[in-house]
């Protein structure tokens, strides 16, 4: 997810992929953000978005959809096309409860390793289920190619601190302590909706929304830039 090193920033070849880190950098350098202005990596002054990618799953979605209702939250969702497929009745509900969809692609697939033309189609199909002008590249990785396709028909969105709430070597105890001392005002926040997930994420959503509360701040959608 999202693997990069600072060296490797100011790199313009069209292969490289947006970000190449090290291991488990949980907050994005303000740097970056200035490196890729066009992106999203921010939200809304007093606020945190949270964000889900990977899903609908049939397990871990109705149970985030009803801690979010019963918390009066709003989240931003970005969902694989082949996930949509199998559980379109959990777009809808999520749709009709005020949650912003996004898309992530029809398959989770990296866009540095498949061509251009799988590129679009994998974009495009995913885009048709949808029908949603916000993406999120999976593992951030796309090309300069892409990237400037992507944001020729809508907002490529990123995020400003990953959970890794999918490594299995990180507990959820120090994931939430992670939270409590970097996460603040603007930050936008991904977790996921999978397999890899879906003993974890019961347990730390609803302390991360108390820890957020605790700090003063709102919850909010992801703001489009245009």
């Amino acid at each position: 997810m999202l693997n990069f090193i600072t060296p490797c920033l100011l790199k313009t070849d069209s292969k490289v992929t947006i970000l190449e880190i090290s291991k488990n950098i949980y907050k994005i350098p303000k740097i970056v953000a200035w490196i890729f202005p066009r992106r999203i990596w921010f939200g809304t002054k007093g606020s945190v978005c949270l964000t889900f990618d990977d899903g609908p799953h049939p397990e871990i979605t109705p149970w985030l959809l009803d801690v979010l209702k019963s918390n009066h939250i709003k989240a931003t969702f970005f969902w694989q096309g082949r996930q949509i497929e199998k559980h379109p009745e959990l777009l809808k509900r999520a749709l009709e409860e005020g949650h912003l969809i996004g898309h992530h692609g029809y398959n989770h697939v990296s866009g540095k390793k498949i061509n251009w033309q799988e590129f679009k189609r994998n974009f495009e199909k995913s885009n048709a289920l949808v029908d949603s002008d916000l993406f999120r590249p999976p593992y951030g990785d796309l090309t300069q190619k892409q990237a400037k396709y992507i944001l020729k028909k809508g907002e490529l969105v990123m995020w400003s601190w990953m959970s890794y709430d999918f490594d299995s070597s990180i507990s959820a105890n120090e994931l939430i302590q992670k939270l409590k001392n970097q996460v603040g005002d603007r930050d936008i926040l991904v977790f996921h909706e999978n397999e890899k997930t879906i003993h974890k994420i019961k347990e730390i959503i609803p302390a991360i929304i108390q820890e957020i509360r605790d700090k003063g701040l709102n919850f909010a959608l992801v703001e489009k830039k245009r």
